[in-house]
């Protein structure tokens, strides 16, 4: 069972990062296997301090303190996003919302740019991945060589 959070409501008298993590212990001892760490959007006196990755404390914070699986929300846009979140710890998975909002094939494209090809594409798209990877191969060219460094 997974249950979302709003790890802080940004306003006062609103929830803290402290009172998430009693919140998350909780559901842990309820038998909770995974909190989706959010934040805001409970009140229009929300102030939110946004920026990149900006809501991964609290998860990290819960998923450390509470020993319990998180996933980490907010302005994760970038490949590299994810796979520091993940591979330092500070979360088990990671939502991307919004990016898919503007690419519903965000995944695929980062793969892509991740050079990892063993993803399946639509196959009306196949063409498209072809040439993706192509430019990503090339751009990779460009940028490796000493004149594209000034």
């Amino acid at each position: 069972m997974s249950v979302r959070i709003s790890a802080h409501d940004w306003a006062p008298g609103g929830n803290t990062d402290d009172d998430a993590v009693q919140i998350a212990r909780w559901f842990k001892e309820a038998g909770c296997d995974l909190i989706d760490v959010s934040s805001g959007q409970t009140t229009r006196a929300a102030r939110p301090v946004y920026g990149r990755m900006y809501q991964t404390p609290f998860a990290d914070r819960i998923r450390n303190e509470v020993g319990i699986a998180t996933m980490a929300v907010g302005a994760i846009f970038e490949p590299d996003h994810v796979n520091s979140i993940v591979m330092a710890g500070r979360a088990d998975l990671c939502a991307i919302a919004r990016p898919h909002l503007a690419d519903p094939y965000w995944t695929l494209h980062a793969a892509a740019q991740l050079g990892y090809t063993a993803i399946d594409w639509p196959p009306q798209y196949l063409t498209g991945k072809a040439q993706l990877e192509r430019n990503l191969a090339r751009a990779a060219q460009t940028t490796d060589r000493p004149e594209a460094h000034g």
